[in-house]
């Protein structure tokens, strides 16, 4: 059984505005927010996903579409609350 983690600090109505207004600068705080630092945040932004049909995070928050945004913030969403490896 893996040691119980607190979700990082972003409070809900922050989070429902990031879902809202997502753009890659939010992406990449989040990511560093949720992965606890920049290095790990850049490896796992670059890291092709199976979820993303073998494309990046980064892929994704580059591409201007607002819905791959949210799916990106998404997926740190459930990486921060323990719903998603």
């Amino acid at each position: 059984m893996g040691a119980f983690r607190t979700p990082a600090v972003t409070g809900h109505s922050e989070l429902a505005l990031q879902l809202e207004h997502p753009n890659p600068d939010i992406i990449w705080a989040r990511a560093v927010e949720v992965l606890g630092g920049e290095a790990l945040a850049g490896k796992w932004m670059d890291t092709p996903l199976t979820v993303l049909d073998g494309n990046s995070p980064r892929e994704y928050a580059d591409s201007g579409d607002l819905g791959k945004q949210r799916e990106i913030l998404m997926i740190l969403n459930r990486i921060d609350y323990g719903m998603f490896g």
